[in-house]
């Protein structure tokens, strides 16, 4: 399968932030499980945080203890170009036995310097989340959860992420393992890629619903809602070389809150606002992040898909952030049989720019704005954003 390599790092969006500190307020909640309060205050702070983190473009680990309304016992990883500041509790409040938060982040621009600098974001093909074990969605009858887990999943990344958006394809169930699709012999991810105009192609397979017993109180009694799993891994594949470029598994547990024989829809918002609706969102969210920091600083890729003259268009538009006047380099894909006589893609910088002179949501029209050889241009060359010096 082809390979292609690149040395230079265009970098992606980042949502910027005024030079001065800013507040970003966020809300999270609980379940309140054999009356442990602090266990679902800490599930509350953590969900607050991830959904702060979330909406400024920050992305960062927190272990945190309250200490008269503030957080204290930090422990943070920042990844993007922002920092934090003090973490503030403003109300906790329980309510139908669900424990809720209300923080305050501060957070300041950090001056270091990061390789972020291109506007662009490239087009990630989600397809539908596959089920390893199908016999676990009859508990709640949940059969179009993976098209929902898809849906929801192509949300986060359209909400939040600064390096792509989705090109969600939630009835494209792929048969074929992440390890399948990666073998040489099938050629399905750059196919794929082909078909839709998708620079990556990201595989969701949830691999464990199973419920664990409830756990009786007041002497058999009562019972507590049964805990449900939720474990899921993605898998990233170039949309040129068809290679893996990560995967990583995200789980995590939450209390089924439905009767054991009810039916429940997962495309219903009853599901996604239940404690297991909103853990799977929250998986979601932390998946996406994961996700950006992968992506941060590769070169988003625009392949030539036809040619006239000295004009070509090519895949990337508007919706990827190209603007009339963006100047490109032209990259040559030359392919070379290695010792399996397998093609193995490597870029030839010809020192050829283009210039977009049209562009539409998803594509662009461009034209030779320098020397060189536009001749030797042909469909599914490469091109690669020009960035302009810094100041």
């Amino acid at each position: 399968m082809a390979k292609f390599t690149s040395a230079l790092l265009v970098a992606a969006q980042l949502i910027s932030l005024p030079a001065m500190a800013d507040w970003v307020e966020a809300r999270g909640e609980a379940v309140i499980i054999n009356g442990d309060i602090a266990k679902a205050r800490n599930e509350a702070i953590e969900q607050a945080i991830s959904y702060a983190s979330l909406q400024s473009g920050v992305s960062f680990e927190s272990s945190q203890q309250s200490n008269g309304g503030q957080l204290t016992g930090q422990s943070q990883s920042l990844y993007q170009q922002m920092m934090t500041g003090p973490i503030q509790l403003i109300d906790e409040k329980v309510e139908n036995n669900r424990l809720k938060v209300h923080l305050r982040v501060e957070l300041m621009d950090d001056p270091s310097e990061s390789c972020q600098s291109s506007r662009l974001k490239a087009a990630i093909l989600i397809p539908e989340t596959g089920v390893l074990e199908r016999s676990q969605l009859s508990q709640g009858q949940l059969n179009g959860l993976g098209r929902s887990v898809s849906t929801q999943l192509a949300k986060r990344l359209d909400g939040f992420s600064a390096t792509g958006f989705a090109n969600l394809k939630a009835d494209m169930r792929l048969k074929l393992s992440p390890s399948q699709l990666a073998a040489p012999d099938f050629r399905l991810p750059d196919y794929l890629a082909n078909e839709t105009d998708s620079q990556y192609i990201l595989v969701p397979q949830i691999h464990d619903l199973s419920t664990e017993p409830a756990n009786s109180r007041f002497l058999g009694l009562m019972k507590d809602a049964p805990l449900r799993q939720f474990s899921i891994s993605l898998t990233l594949f170039h949309g040129i070389s068809g290679e893996i470029l990560w995967q990583q598994t995200f789980m995590d547990s939450a209390p089924w809150e439905f009767e054991r024989n009810e039916s429940v829809s997962p495309q219903s918002d009853r599901f996604w606002r239940s404690a297991y609706g909103r853990t799977i969102d929250k998986v979601l969210g932390e998946a996406s992040k994961e996700l950006d920091n992968v992506l941060m600083c590769r070169p988003v890729l625009a392949q030539v898909v036809a040619k006239q003259g000295s004009r070509v268009v090519l895949n990337l538009g508007r919706r990827h952030g190209l603007q009339v006047g963006d100047e490109l380099s032209i990259v040559l894909a030359k392919n070379l049989p290695d010792r399996l006589n397998q093609h193995r893609t490597i870029g030839n910088n010809i020192k050829t720019n283009i210039k977009i002179a049209q562009v539409t949501e998803y594509s662009a029209y461009a034209e030779l704005s320098g020397i060189g050889g536009i001749d030797n241009i042909q469909v599914s060359d490469f091109a690669i954003k020009i960035e302009p010096p810094k100041n």
